[in-house]
Order: C-alpha cells, then sequence, then structure tokens
C-alpha cells in the first residue's frame, strides 16, 4: 500500500469564530485561546461539515489547427458553507447584519432589518485526537443563508455561506496546524 493514512482525517469536532473587527489575526499557535473579541457560532452540524468551494472562470485561446496555445484564470472566488445549529446572538448577526436583539427581564425582542453588508473576520478550528488545524480569514462576509425552516420534526438550521477577500497580497486565509502535546 502506498501513501500515509496518518494523512486522512476525519475530523470529530470543528469551531467556527466570528470578530467584528476586519483584519483580526487569529491565535499563532494551536493551543492558545482565541482572543478577546472572537464569538463562537455554537454547534455546527458535524454531518453536513464545513464546504470549502472555489469558483473561477477560465478563457482559453487556441491557434489554428486546435492547438492550445494559452489559458488564463480570472474571478477567483472563494466561499465556506457551514450550518449552524443555534439560534445564539453570533448567528443572528450572521443571518441579520444591522439588526437588534436585545433581553430584559428574560425577554428577547429582536428587531429585523434589510441586511446590510457586513464584513468581519473569521477563525475555523478542526480537531481529531491531538490533531488541530486552525483557519483565519481576516476579511469575510456572508454570501447567502439558505432558507430557515421551522417545524416539529426537524431541528431548526442556518445555513451560511461566507465569501473570503483576499489581502492585499492575494492571501485568502492563513492556516497552522499539527499535533497538540
Amino acid at each position: 500500500m502506498s501513501g500515509d493514512p496518518t494523512k486522512a482525517s476525519q475530523w470529530e469536532g470543528a469551531d467556527i469564530y466570528i470578530h467584528d473587527t476586519i483584519g483580526t489575526a487569529g491565535p499563532t499557535d494551536l493551543t492558545t485561546a482565541w482572543g478577546t473579541g472572537w464569538t463562537v457560532v455554537g454547534l455546527l452540524d458535524g454531518e453536513e461539515g464545513a464546504t470549502w468551494e472555489r469558483d473561477e472562470e477560465s478563457s482559453e485561446k487556441y491557434a489554428w489547427g486546435g492547438i492550445l496555445v494559452k489559458r488564463t484564470k480570472s474571478k477567483h472566488k472563494r466561499t465556506l458553507k457551514f450550518v449552524a445549529l443555534e439560534d445564539n446572538d453570533t448567528v443572528f448577526k450572521l443571518i441579520n447584519p444591522g439588526s437588534t436583539r436585545t433581553t430584559t427581564a428574560g425577554v428577547t425582542s429582536s428587531k429585523i432589518k434589510v441586511p446590510k453588508g457586513h464584513e468581519f473576520s473569521l477563525g475555523m478550528e478542526l480537531r481529531e485526537g491531538d490533531k488541530v488545524v486552525r483557519r483565519t480569514v481576516k476579511r469575510a462576509e456572508v454570501d447567502t443563508v439558505d432558507e430557515i425552516k421551522e417545524s416539529e420534526s426537524e431541528v431548526t438550521v442556518y445555513a451560511i455561506t461566507v465569501v473570503l477577500y483576499p489581502e492585499a497580497d492575494g492571501t485568502l486565509y492563513t492556516e497552522i496546524s499539527g499535533e497538540v502535546e
């Protein structure tokens, strides 16, 4: 058998973090807690997982005789889709940017407004045994929120797709990984 089975991952746990200030860096090691201002999205649908998607356009140029001579790429877009299972303040802000929610004497009042663009920093942490992967996106924004179904037979879920904006040098996200001792 060729290959290395220790390089295959089936993640036992994951968290997604949001920071309202764009450009915020995440931890630079695998054990330091996410800093002040980072809020966790909460329970995530582990079966759905987190889906990283690439989208781009390409153009091919051919010479006479059908010989491919050049291929160019443009309009690169990277997204992350995850499914939140909690209705907490962090999820509320993601699906209702610009809206407000307050709780007084056990009663929560929400004013839902037409969504406006809201950019933020995003962090993700994956765990499998002692193996940890952390990713930090310095600038992101909610791209889409799938329909939200409320019923007696299913848990309400919030399927959120986030678009990643590159930094000035083209970096989409920073990743650190390794074994925690």
